[in-house]
């Protein structure tokens, strides 16, 4: 079939926004307050080398609704969109969760989009492709005309300080808005989210603690599934490695980084990560990448994304879309 053949269901993402804490935290810091100064072999398994360098925190103003008002408002002005034209607004998160209430009503009236149904997903890594998805579903019933779909995670808040935990967990926000207009020239082509059970052990957050625990099983299954999302998506577009633009995938960590780069055949000059200096930010990950790429000029009309996903839960899935 080929890119220029692609037809999209009518939606379109028309803004990009994204959101930084004010603080920066070096390894240096996190070094310096390590409890343990060998990594034990079970987490070697999963973090690696690290390959972070810094990554953001979220001071205790900074809340998960901040960070995402603050994007959305920068991807409302990215599409010229005013507040009020936004009639449903979808909070991707699981590091800050509540019994109740959800962080979405107050996220939306910090963005003041007063008109908009505003609600969470928890979806983990995969929030982000679980918000797109819920997003079109409700665009395509025809009730709805533009949405929020926004990602904004303090992962520092789920790993143990002192932990090497630390090096890897990022805080940020990333958003887009998705406006249904009809044109399938452009816009999102395909997206799917599936869920296993069988792997549901290899990354939990139980209470009452709340911290992050990965098991070694959790790498080999983070790189296949990636890989496994690509290929769906340009399997079922009919798509060759060089119709695809740009491969904005969720990073975890960076064996899931590396294992991702060198097992698709996607050449790595098409590969977009921002890992290095911001570490994991779950459901924020891809729609920042997006962001600070689309503000930075890099992208042009008509170019082809493949935006895979895998999640504790365990979750994975992708987005396929054209600019």
């Amino acid at each position: 079939m080929g890119k220029e053949s692609l037809k999209s269901n009518g939606i379109q993402i028309t803004g990009f926004g994204h959101y930084f804490p004010e603080k920066v935290v070096t390894n240096e810091e996190i070094y310096a307050r390590l409890k343990y100064p060998e990594m034990h072999p079970a987490e070697k398994a999963v973090i690696g080398d690290i390959g972070v360098d810094a990554r953001f925190r979220a001071n205790e103003t900074e809340t998960a609704e901040f960070m995402a008002a603050r994007a959305a408002e920068m991807a409302l002005k990215d599409a010229n969109v005013k507040p009020e034209e936004i009639d449903l607004y979808i909070l991707a998160n699981w590091t800050d969760r509540y019994y109740l209430p959800d962080l979405a009503p107050e996220a939306s009236k910090l963005t003041g989009t007063k008109n908009a149904l505003a609600f969470d997903l928890s979806t983990a890594c995969t929030g982000f492709v679980h918000g797109v998805q819920t997003a079109s579903m409700y665009l395509l019933s025809g009730k709805f005309k533009k949405a929020i779909v926004v990602g904004s995670e303090r992962f520092s808040v789920r790993v143990k300080e002192g932990g090497y935990g630390e090096f890897t967990g990022g805080d940020a926000a990333g958003a887009v808005i998705l406006e249904y207009t009809g044109n399938t020239s452009h816009g999102l082509v395909d997206m799917f989210l599936k869920d296993n059970a069988n792997l549901k052990y290899i990354i939990t957050c139980p209470a009452p603690k709340g911290l992050t625990k990965s098991y070694p099983d959790l790498i080999p299954n983070a790189i296949n599934d990636s890989l496994k999302a690509i290929d769906i998506l340009m399997d079922n577009n009919g798509l060759s490695v060089e119709d695809v633009d740009w491969l904005v995938p969720h990073p975890g960590t960076i064996l899931v980084v590396r294992g991702v780069s060198d097992g698709t055949k996607i050449p790595k000059e098409k590969q977009l990560s921002n890992f290095s200096y911001c570490g994991n930010t779950s459901a924020a990950s891809i729609p920042i990448v997006l962001s600070e790429n689309k503000h930075k000029g890099k992208f042009k009309k008509g170019d082809v994304f493949i935006c895979p996903a895998v999640g504790g839960g365990w979750y994975y899935g992708g987005v396929l879309f054209k600019l």
